[in-house]
């Protein structure tokens, strides 16, 4: 395969698609057609998208200078994806971007049901352009810039332009950024845009710590901190109050919109639960928590805090304390008569400060007692049983053809319907009664029979297949004597 010989040396942070059109007009191509097929060996049309095909073609042209890891891993935003997926999924995507087929990577990565693509577009940042033109000569796309939920320049703050291409036209115009005309995507530049974008940033040129983060509980960590979390378990009300009041606080135009909407998406990220989280919703959520891009860097769990497993911290923590302020707070801890350790004065200050002597004084802490029972069995058995024979007497005084008392036709006339099924174990004299209010098959026609002797008047030497007939019985489990007592009781 003959080599690239004109291809573009690649600039700091640059797209995929902005080497592909240095390229194109590196060697004066008229067409995008022709230059795809020099670049990819076919008519791609993922080049101008995030996540782009037929790599493997591309980095066999440039003679291995550049391998398919290292074009996704610093041209692309897969990377941006890599803390959330497993790595079979990950190296799935890597096959997709090499192949010349990488129809559905969209799909499986999520970003198709997100709903974030309808806001996707071309972006770029004037101050940007002005530095990238002054300091190689030729202004380029920023990868980082393509990113879901990033409105603003992580490096200047200021507000991104969205491209309008000339004459209705699409990316296969090949146009670098300053030759474009944009406009404004935020009416103005707000701190939850700016933090979000910063940190997106982060998690794209340090994937393997972003990942490293997720994995060992950040955001549990910031919840801990924050008192949204209570002996283990999420205050999902409190969470929710906070976070509506946050959405308050941000923008919400362009991909925010469809974040502040609603809040549910937040107890599903935080549970996860092996769903796709998208980059964007996860560190607009670290927003919402008020994580910054400094706690990111230097957040060591507690297990990790006195091993050499711990992934080192980028920056040396900020909030550092003397040891008078620890001593005083270890001796405040130490001093609260509190039976759970969460419950302690100070429990959070030093589960940020001062971990590690943490750990050696509540790894040993053991709950004392049991936990009483919160539920009164007994009472609700008792008041439970009055209104199972009430629904049983509701039952039998219904007008029209009778109705089979099962414990399904019971549980419908109860105000907790079937909740009550699932605690029979321990409501014994429901569980007795139930046994004698359910009719049997026979009691059932027996009574059927008594309602159409009624209803229908029937004489006293009528036929049975008759009686059968009028009562609904296609199947008999009475005998003829008993129809006969019925029909003409002595």
């Amino acid at each position: 395969m003959e080599r690239l010989l004109c291809f573009p040396e690649p600039l700091p942070e640059e797209s995929l698609y902005s080497l592909a059109v240095r390229y194109h007009r590196t060697v004066a191509n008229k067409s995008y057609r022709r230059t795809s097929n020099e670049l990819f060996g076919t008519y791609s049309r993922t080049c101008g998208s995030v996540l782009p095909c037929c790599l493997g073609h591309l980095s066999q042209r440039l003679d291995g200078q550049y391998s398919v890891s290292d074009l996704v891993e610093t041209r692309t935003l897969l990377p941006l994806y890599k803390p959330f997926v497993n790595e079979e999924a990950y190296g799935a995507a890597l096959r997709y971007m090499e192949s010349p087929q990488g129809t559905g990577l969209k799909m499986r990565l999520g970003i198709t049901a997100s709903g974030f693509l309808k806001h996707a577009s071309y972006r770029y940042c004037e101050a940007c352009v002005h530095h990238d033109t002054n300091k190689y000569g030729v202004s380029y796309w920023h990868r980082i810039h393509l990113t879901a939920g990033v409105c603003t320049c992580p490096h200047h703050g200021h507000v991104l332009l969205s491209v309008d291409f000339p004459k209705n036209g699409d990316w296969r115009c090949m146009l670098l950024p300053e030759e474009c005309v944009g406009t404004a995507i935020l009416g103005y530049p707000s701190e939850a845009a700016l933090v979000v974008a910063e940190m997106q940033y982060w998690g794209l040129i340090n994937p393997q710590r972003a990942q490293w983060l997720v994995q060992n509980g950040f955001l549990s960590w910031r919840l801990t901190e924050m008192g949204m979390v209570k002996r283990g378990r999420l205050m999902e009300q409190a969470i929710k109050s906070y976070i509506d009041d946050r959405f308050l606080r941000c923008v919400r135009e362009r991909e925010y919109r469809t974040l502040t909407e609603k809040n549910e998406w937040v107890m599903r990220l935080i549970r996860r639960r092996s769903r796709i989280v998208q980059p964007f919703q996860f560190y607009f959520l670290l927003w919402l928590l008020k994580a910054t891009v400094d706690q990111l860097d230097s957040y060591v769990p507690i297990e990790y805090a006195e091993t050499a497993d711990a992934f080192p911290p980028i920056k040396a923590r900020h909030n550092l304390v003397s040891e008078a302020e620890i001593f005083e707070h270890r001796r405040t801890f130490l001093n609260d008569s509190q039976k759970y350790c969460h419950d302690k004065s100070g429990y959070f200050w030093l589960y940020h400060h001062d971990a590690v002597w943490l750990k050696n004084n509540t790894k040993s802490h053991c709950r004392t007692g049991t936990r009483g029972c919160r539920i009164d069995w007994n009472g609700r058995d008792k008041e439970l049983s009055g209104e199972l024979l009430a629904a049983r007497d509701s039952l039998m005084a219904r007008n029209g053809r009778p109705v089979k008392i099962t414990k399904a036709a019971i549980a419908k006339n109860l105000n907790g319907k079937y909740n009550f099924l699932r605690n029979i174990s321990k409501l014994s004299r429901c569980s007795k009664l139930l046994d004698i209010l359910v009719e049997t098959e026979h009691d059932y026609q027996l009574r059927k029979i008594v309602w159409a002797i009624k209803v229908f008047a029937i004489p006293k030497y009528c036929c049975k297949s008759i009686v059968l007939r009028l009562a609904g019985i296609r199947i008999a489990r009475v005998t003829a004597l008993e129809i006969d007592a019925l029909i003409d009781p002595v």
